[in-house]
């Protein structure tokens, strides 16, 4: 084998095996920092001309790729990589093509604007009016934007050559120019984009194939960034009205799904005048596709629009909590929730409360996940009244046989506790749903209970932790039967041993966890030696911690390897 980089090359690019030859070619950046640029450009750069020819579309991907970090070996002399690159950029295959692409913008970084203006723009325009390869005049499209801000004194004739392209016969175009009319709008002054842009988005937006309408959608997005509220109601507004009423669902969907983006770029004026009944229509849509996307909108929609106007979107919230998709139920549970921190109390209490505690009652278990966490938003946003009308749902979701929809009403009972800080209302209204996590069959929402218990402790102190919730964890340790709740007993009062003093952890928890040290279940007894653990850091009296000591002393020699590991672990430390 020669010793020759460039020799080893080709040596390895005339093996039969394509995966073979992508490696060589990723070496190639070694390759040529190892040749230097005299010989990139009079060895290197030919023979990759030959390859052109003959190459799988995998290996001449990995070569667009590996032009890129050519150029950054040779910055000042990149621009000899633009033929090779321009002949890539017209290839059939998307991936080589658009990698090709991505490269001459890596070179064109390497370049001053003069350069730009005087070599990459005539190659656009080379690309762009090529009648015999399509794929070419995509490339010029991807590129035109990424350039214009550069190129001088040549902008016209790429302005000019883009507006061309809109009409283009081949769809493939036409696709591409929608995709990039509203990138390249973002480096064109505002007279540029409303006498040329604007003019041929129009069209594109009634184009025969409804893939160039759809793309159109996200341009459309942000053209309407740029300009100000009446040119948007002049420009914009009859394009959003023309596509929510396209025939085809799939417009619709594109334009549901950037409809709150749109609402933001167009302004508050024309999102309360015009766009919440454009939105309407598209909430009500016969395809449930188009409506699950739209009431996903919905939910951030709503802050664009000002609180007069909302109470014309309850009705339809009333008409989303019935459809009989449930994907469109479950966003419509999150938009009810939000909603309610925007009306008045007792407008949403008369008009959406009921919906919302149908919905934690649907035969679909995310309809009912969503209704639960979204019911603690809401009754937090009427206030301690509304919880009369939730907790008892609540507390019936907590024996929902879905472990998910119990840890998302867990977390939503928390959430409520946390922000009402109101004892009375907690200890009347709250507690007894909470409880409920010490004895979940599921592990998730034990642990919820657990990790926020501490929060618990610290809004509602050490005299709730001690007396109500304590005699539960006792009663839990002393009635069940089932060894994971009495463990989960033990670990909660070991959340309460962090938050109290030395006195009421020797004298309410340390005999509930001495008992625990001789439970006849193995499991029981090495957590209640991690909580014993626990008690030795707050208790002072030294008569107590040698009876601790003492206790799991005792455990040294248990049958069970894992109880007399975590006691001997516990005497060491």
């Amino acid at each position: 084998m020669s010793e020759n980089p460039f020799e080893v090359l080709k040596e390895d690019m005339e093996n039969e095996e394509v995966y073979l030859k992508v490696n060589a070619m990723h070496r190639v950046k070694v390759v040529a920092t190892l040749l230097g640029s005299d010989k990139i450009k009079s060895q290197l750069i030919p023979y990759f001309e030959t390859l052109l020819k003959k190459e799988d579309d995998e290996v001449l991907f990995a070569l667009a790729e590996e032009l890129g970090n050519i150029a950054q070996i040779i910055p000042n002399q990149s621009a000899c990589l633009l033929s090779l690159l321009e002949q890539l950029a017209g290839f059939d295959e998307t991936v080589v093509r658009e990698q090709a692409v991505k490269s001459i913008a890596i070179v064109c970084g390497f370049l001053q604007d003069n350069e730009i203006a005087n070599t990459i723009v005539p190659m656009i325009i080379k690309l762009a009016s090529n009648d015999s390869n399509f794929t070419c005049r995509v490339s010029a499209v991807c590129l035109m934007c990424p350039l214009y801000a550069r190129a001088g004194n040549q902008k016209e004739k790429i302005r000019q050559k883009f507006t061309e392209l809109c009409s283009e016969e081949t769809p493939m175009v036409r696709r591409a120019v929608a995709t990039k009319i509203g990138e390249i709008a973002q480096f064109m002054d505002k007279i540029h984009v409303i006498q040329d842009l604007i003019p041929v988005l129009k069209q594109l937006c009634q184009d025969e194939q409804d893939q160039v309408r759809l793309l159109c959608m996200e341009s459309l997005m942000n053209i309407a960034k740029i300009l100000n509220s009446g040119e948007n109601k002049t420009n914009i507004l009859p394009l959003i009205i023309q596509s929510a009423e396209d025939k085809s669902w799939r417009v619709r969907l594109a334009l549901s799904k950037i409809f709150a983006d749109l609402a933001e770029a167009v302004g508050k004026e024309i999102a309360d005048s015009s766009l919440i009944q454009i939105f309407s229509n598209l909430l009500k849509d016969t395809e449930c596709d188009v409506r699950v996307i739209a009431v996903r909108s919905l939910a951030r929609f709503i802050k664009f629009v000002s609180p007069e106007k909302l109470n014309l979107i309850v009705p339809l919230l009333q008409l989303l909590s019935k459809d009989p998709f449930s994907q469109v139920k479950q966003h419509a549970c999150e938009v009810i929730g939000q909603i309610a921190t925007l009306l008045p109390k007792e407008y949403s209490q008369s008009k959406l409360q009921q919906y919302l505690i149908d919905l934690m009652a649907d035969d679909n278990q995310d309809v009912r996940r969503n209704a639960a966490k979204s019911a603690g938003q809401f009754a937090a946003a009427i206030g301690p009244e509304a919880m009369n009308q939730f907790v008892p749902f609540l507390k019936k979701c907590m024996d929902d046989p879905k472990w998910r929809v119990r840890k998302e009403t867990m977390q939503t009972i928390i959430q409520l506790a946390l922000t009402v800080k109101n004892p009375d209302v907690f200890n009347k209204q709250l507690e007894s749903v909470f409880v409920m996590f010490l004895k979940d069959r599921a592990a998730e929402v034990r642990s919820m209970g657990i990790t926020q218990l501490p929060a618990l402790i610290a809004t509602y102190k050490q005299e709730w932790a001690i007396g109500t919730f304590l005699s539960k964890c006792i009663e839990t340790l002393s009635k069940d039967v089932g060894s994971l709740y009495r463990i989960n007993a033990l670990y909660a009062i070991q959340q309460i041993s962090f938050a109290v003093d030395g006195p009421v952890a020797q004298d309410k928890l340390w005999p509930i966890v001495q008992k625990c040290l001789k439970d006849p279940v193995p499991n029981i007894r090495f957590v209640a030696i991690k909580v014993a653990k626990s008690l030795q850091k707050k208790i002072d009296n030294q008569q107590t911690l040698n009876q601790i000591k003492q206790s799991i002393n005792e455990l040294i020699e248990d049958p069970d390897r894992d109880v007399k590991f975590f006691a001997q672990e516990a005497l060491q430390n």
